[in-house]
């Protein structure tokens, strides 16, 4: 890595130290943006496009205006890899509707910023946790409905995601899980739910952001020929199960030993946790789905 990062910041390449936005951004003001999180290893980016597909699908829904076209972001994101010397690296690019044009903000009339962030790539746990298990509990704070903040915007207003992550913390467990409107368990703060039961994979259908690592492991299940469905779940049906783990773009596959006190009665980390997390790295070292850096 080089000594400083470097950040792409509308169109510049810039020192960390040197980077800035401007502090009525309405990024800061309001979280009034999308971003994406996508990740090499081993001087591999994994499913650029798929990532691209999702930001671009929030850019559209959130009505951001700004000048890149999918291939100025495509070469910003691999440029500012690239510049930073990391094979493996975590890399959030974001746009934000940026500075107002006017004293009375209009949402139409903004000058937008755009900016790809890289760091090393970082384990949502250590190695320890990895292989013995994280431990759940079950937020009392709620996800968004669809009718008020669809969870596929992957905005960049986190603030109930930080909420249920210290709601956690303090109450020492790794991470927590919110349950949607209806009472149905959807995803944590970072990451999506699987489970396992009798052999057959599960994970929560509505009420969630569509992560790339999500589709991954269910295209993965296929091919291993593990039966999977999406439907709606219960809490119980996560204190029942045979297996549990968790997935995203910056923890891979994460098992889960326990949730809210209840320890989940087969082996953590489980046969088909394990065939899917090996499966998953195996794809992640190969040429498959990886832009070169």
């Amino acid at each position: 890595m080089t000594d400083e990062p470097i950040i792409y910041l509308n169109g510049d390449y810039l020192p960390l130290s040197r980077a800035r936005v401007s502090p009525i951004d309405q990024g800061f003001l309001l979280g009034d943006g999308v971003f994406d999180v996508v990740s090499a290893w081993k001087g591999r980016i994994f499913k650029l496009d798929a990532h691209l597909d999702r930001f671009f699908d929030s850019i559209q829904a959130a009505r951001l205006n700004h000048d890149m076209d999918r291939e100025a972001w495509r070469d910003a994101i691999i440029e500012t890899t690239r510049r930073n010397g990391l094979a493996d690296a975590s890399i959030r690019f974001i746009v934000t509707r940026g500075e107002p044009n006017s004293v009375v903000a209009d949402p139409r009339d903004f000058t937008p910023t755009c900016i790809v962030w890289v760091a090393p790539y970082v384990f949502l746990a250590d190695e320890e946790k990895r292989q013995t298990g994280i431990r759940l509990m079950i937020s009392a704070t709620r996800g968004f409905p669809a009718d008020t903040l669809d969870p596929r915007y992957k905005c960049l207003d986190r603030l109930h995601s930080q909420l249920i992550r210290l709601e956690a913390l303090e109450a020492g467990y790794d991470d927590a899980l919110w349950l949607d409107h209806s009472g149905h368990v959807s995803e944590s703060a970072a990451s999506n739910l699987f489970i396992v039961k009798k052999g057959v994979l599960y994970t929560p259908s509505a009420g969630i952001l569509r992560g790339i690592t999500r589709e991954t492991m269910l295209e993965l299940a296929t091919e291993l020929d593990i039966p999977w469905r999406e439907c709606a779940l219960s809490a119980f049906d996560v204190y029942a199960a045979d297996e549990v783990f968790t997935c995203s773009t910056a923890g891979g596959v994460l098992p889960v030993r326990e949730v809210a006190g209840r320890t989940i009665r087969g082996a953590t980390p489980g046969p088909i946790t394990r065939a899917i997390d090996s499966a998953y790295w195996e794809m992640r070292e190969s040429d498959r789905y990886a832009t070169a850096l």
